[in-house]
């Protein structure tokens, strides 16, 4: 199966796959922090549920009093209690 030219650009120069791909990078500190980067949009808000589009699919985020505390192009900074979050297509 051959490779995508962002991971054979990332095999060349020793950089991780998703430092040059549109893959989502999730950083979960605990259960009350979540950074999600290569987002592709805010579909879902609530104090419950968060929905995130990427390009590989839906990210649901569920848990008590959620909240964007941040926000930009690329990131979103989730905080509360964070029960469960998966992937959907």
């Amino acid at each position: 199966m051959p490779k995508n030219i962002r991971h054979v650009f990332a095999d060349v120069f020793e950089l991780p796959v998703e430092a040059v791909s549109a893959l989502p990078v999730i950083t979960l500190t605990g259960q009350v922090d979540m950074i999600v980067e290569n987002y592709g949009g805010i579909i879902e808000y609530s104090d419950t549920r968060i929905m995130l589009n990427t390009a590989t699919g839906i990210i649901k985020i569920e848990g008590i009093e959620l909240d964007i505390k941040y926000m930009n192009s690329q990131c979103v900074t989730i905080k509360g209690v964070i029960n469960n979050f998966c992937f959907e297509k």
